[in-house]
């Protein structure tokens, strides 16, 4: 061991060399990730059908708003699962964040405008101004798809920042204030 330690060859390990590459690799396969075709167009369009069902839903105050939100809840999450499926399919690996952030919207940008898109058609649809809600859900979709498409940019551009991913609890949490919420409307109903 002492011979080894005070050898000069180049068979010595050299940490920092190994880091170097560790991160030249990482900087590759990020860069050679593909998104599937529509990505986020589709993701954008099953936000603004949701969005239109809970909308529905909450001016209806029915069976078949109920109905609503729920068609409107399924397709977002098909499409979600469908394109999440092709994006591993296509690169053979999975991105932390991209589920939570691109996907999920829990994003700033993704949060604000889904927000301000629910709420915008959630007054219309009270007010009967149908076409005020199809704007606000079209608005709101593509909102969405755009800050999903920025959250990718960002990431592709720099991983580590960008590839944090909510904490399962934070997730968990999120999910149970959205299941109420839904309990309450079909409560309301």
């Amino acid at each position: 061991m002492l011979s080894y330690m005070e050898s000069t060859s180049s068979s010595v390990p050299d940490p920092a060399a190994d880091l170097a590459a560790a991160h030249a690799a990482q900087g590759r396969l990020t860069r050679s990730l593909r998104l599937p075709s529509v990505f986020h167009v589709s993701i954008g369009m099953a936000v603004a059908v949701q969005i239109a069902g809970v909308a529905y839903s909450v001016e209806a105050q029915s069976a078949r708003g109920v109905v609503a939100l729920v068609v409107g809840c399924a397709i977002f999450l098909g499409v979600a699962g469908l394109q999440l499926a092709r994006f591993r399919s296509l690169n053979g690996v999975r991105v932390d964040g991209l589920f939570s952030r691109a996907v999920m919207g829990t994003t700033t940008s993704s949060s604000l405008v889904y927000g301000a898109g629910l709420a915008g058609a959630i007054l219309a649809a009270t007010g009967g101004y149908w076409w005020a809600v199809a704007a606000a859900c079209i608005a709101a979709g593509l909102g969405y798809a755009a800050s999903a498409g920025a959250w990718w940019s960002a990431y592709v551009g720099d991983p580590e920042t960008h590839a944090r991913a909510e904490s399962r609890v934070t997730l968990v949490v999120v999910g149970a204030v959205a299941l109420a919420g839904l309990l309450v409307l079909v409560a309301l109903t």
